[in-house]
């Protein structure tokens, strides 16, 4: 199948980790790509370890681990013979490493852990992978074959729970359940869980081992089951190609919206063509950002889109959805779309949607876009006069104090910075060739809408899918050692981020050039702003009181406290911070109000009293 070519090897990674002075080889990012070919001049593997190290080093790109004894006879058999490693600091990061890498086209990554509370501390980035549909190994020891000990957990029960397809590697399959792995991940366009019994992990292989097999069609990893769900969320009839043609040909207002499916099917560029034939605008997902170069993309759909263009996004009369999910964030609680507009989802499997979809045409964007394009070409043309764009000439104004007032104030009322007003100073004083990644939390709303990327691998958003906090680390060590030729902004919040320092030396080790931003609003911001409305006791949802801008400093990494706007200028101390350490590593912590409400927020909770971003409450000044 072709979509298997999304889990082969496909580039050498050279990833050599900052070092600092003194670090030992447990501190390293392991890289010697350039001494010796993965596989050329390694012995035969011996072990089920072994034999698993060698399908890793032939099908992979580089792996993320936390060694014990359930896993140090594989991560030996792969740092021994040259392949690239990379040792987290905490099971949780090991994972969302090899997610962000992935997303941030790295490659295809291999996350490893232990057994038992190694597994366990995974389990939240591995539901990650399952909800966002990445497709990573993670290869991880289980109970002995001859059943638990005391120590163990049921790992095959919660694997079960979250959906997760499972390999087990024994002595006598070890290659060939390695290679299925492999192959089902990239088929199901999912995460495989590759499970060895700790007392077959150093085992000798059998005499006589299976062969390796093809395992033939696998479902999409997340296909939901239509009965455990309601009707209406699978709701639109099945179509064809013509009927869509005609569909779009005779709309007066189309849309098309290009999600991640574009992006991994290659049909980018007769997505763009099928927009100029018909005039239509465009909207991407979060991860296809960029994926149709054109002057009438209106950005990313749903919570991250700007004030100024949703009015226009509703007035589309048919949308046409490709490879997009249409999750209620996308869809922003299915009320992103008019009324009445026709909603066409093009897709290889039916997924759940609180948006009223009406048409749905299934099969490979491969085969199904090109198709579309042509059927368009051979349509008459509608009877309208002018196209969509030729109405309006140019986009609309994409945000105003009109539309939403005080969003292009520097500071609050509180004399803390607007978060909108750093995020466009980030963007312009940020080198332009980089990866931004962002850990979950209220100061992600403004993350997408004003700091740019240069395609859709430069926005990794790990955690979004299940809605968690304190992967942003990780996430950013993934995508510095995926693309180590762009400068990492990683951004956390005050929350995610006291929550993820296991990985801060991680962060530190593996970036050649970046900078760490923590938005520090002093509180559980989403939490402040959804239940304090209510009556709820703020008390629990502060925090406070942290000198971020330190955090660095036993790893030799300088940092900056930004909370006033002339900081931000173009010849402002941030400006002179990056121009110094650019080279380098670097954090900024920076300053936030917290009267300031994200509109995923405000949208969430019906808007807020005064109809802008500014909350209706008056917070308590932030602890300084």
């Amino acid at each position: 199948m072709r979509a298997e070519a999304t889990l082969c090897r496909v580039k050498t990674t050279t990833t050599p980790g900052r070092q600092d002075p003194g670090h030992g080889p447990d501190h390293q990012t392991t890289d010697q790509h350039d001494r010796h070919d993965r596989t050329d001049g390694a012995p035969a593997p011996a072990t089920v370890s072994d034999a698993v190290a060698a399908v890793i080093r032939e099908r992979a790109d580089h792996v993320f681990g936390v060694v014990g004894n359930g896993n140090i006879h594989l991560v030996s058999a792969l740092t021994s013979a040259g392949f690239p490693y990379t040792a987290a600091r905490h099971e949780a990061g090991a994972v969302t490493m090899a997610d962000a890498f992935t997303r941030a086209g790295g490659g295809v990554a291999v996350a490893t852990t232990t057994y038992g509370p190694g597994f366990t501390n995974a389990l939240t980035p591995l539901t990650e992978l399952v909800n966002a549909r990445i497709p990573v190994v993670y290869v991880v020891s289980d109970i002995p074959s001859d059943g638990p000990r005391p120590i163990d957990v049921d790992q095959r029960a919660i694997t079960a729970a979250l959906g997760v397809t499972v390999v087990t590697a024994t002595p006598t399959n070890a290659t060939a359940a390695a290679e299925r792995a492999f192959t089902v991940a990239a088929r199901s366009r999912g995460p495989v869980v590759l499970f060895i019994h700790y007392d077959h992990v150093a085992a000798p292989l059998a005499a006589d081992p299976e062969p390796v097999t093809d395992p033939g069609p696998v479902p999409p990893a997340t296909a939901p089951s239509e009965d455990a769900q309601p009707a209406s969320a699978f709701r639109g009839e099945e179509t064809d190609t013509a009927a869509v043609a005609r569909l779009l040909t005779g709309a007066r207002r189309p849309l098309i919206l290009a999600g991640r499916g574009v992006v991994e099917s290659g049909t980018a560029a007769d997505v763009l063509a099928l927009g100029d034939e018909l005039g239509a605008l465009f909207v991407t997902s979060a991860m296809a950002r960029h994926v149709v170069d054109s002057a009438w993309s209106l950005g990313i759909c749903g919570g991250f889109l700007h004030t100024g263009y949703r009015r226009t996004v509703a007035d589309a009369d048919v949308v046409l959805v490709l490879g997009a999910g249409l999750n209620s964030f996308q869809s922003v609680l299915g009320t992103i779309f008019g009324p009445t507009a026709r909603v066409v989802v093009v897709d290889h499997v039916r997924r759940p949607t609180p948006v009223a979809v009406t048409d749905r045409l299934t099969g490979d964007l491969r085969d199904l876009v090109p198709e579309l394009l042509d059927a368009c070409r051979g349509e008459a043309a509608s009877d309208r006069d002018r196209t969509w764009r030729e109405t309006l000439g140019e986009l609309p104004v994409a945000e105003s104090d009109e539309l939403d007032p005080g969003c292009l104030e520097e500071t609050a009322a509180d004399g803390l910075l607007d978060p909108r007003h750093v995020m466009r100073r980030l963007d312009a004083l940020l080198p332009a060739e980089r990866t931004v990644t962002t850990d979950g939390g209220h100061f992600l709303g403004w993350v997408p809408p004003y700091i740019d990327c240069p395609d859709p691998h430069g926005t990794v958003l790990v955690g979004t899918a299940i809605m968690t906090i304190g992967l942003g680390l990780a996430a950013a060590s993934g995508a510095s050692v995926a693309r180590p030729d762009r400068f990492t902004v990683g951004l956390c919040g005050d929350g995610g981020s006291l929550m993820g320092f296991a990985d801060l030396e991680t962060f530190f080790r593996v970036t050649r050039r970046g900078v760490l931003v923590i938005v520090d609003d002093g509180a559980y911001g989403a939490e402040v702003h959804q239940y304090v409305r209510e009556g709820l006791d703020e008390a629990p949802m502060l925090l406070g009181g942290v000198d971020f801008s330190r955090i660095g400093a036993p790893f030799g990494v300088p940092g900056l406290t930004v909370d006033r706007p002339g900081q931000l200028a173009d010849d402002g101390e941030v400006a002179q911070f990056l121009a110094e350490h650019g080279d380098g590593v670097s954090v900024l912590h920076i300053r936030i109000s917290r009267q300031v409400v994200a509109a995923f927020l405000r949208e969430d909770f019906g808007g807020d009293a005064e109809g802008d971003g500014t909350a209706a409450t008056d917070p308590e000044p932030q602890a300084r």
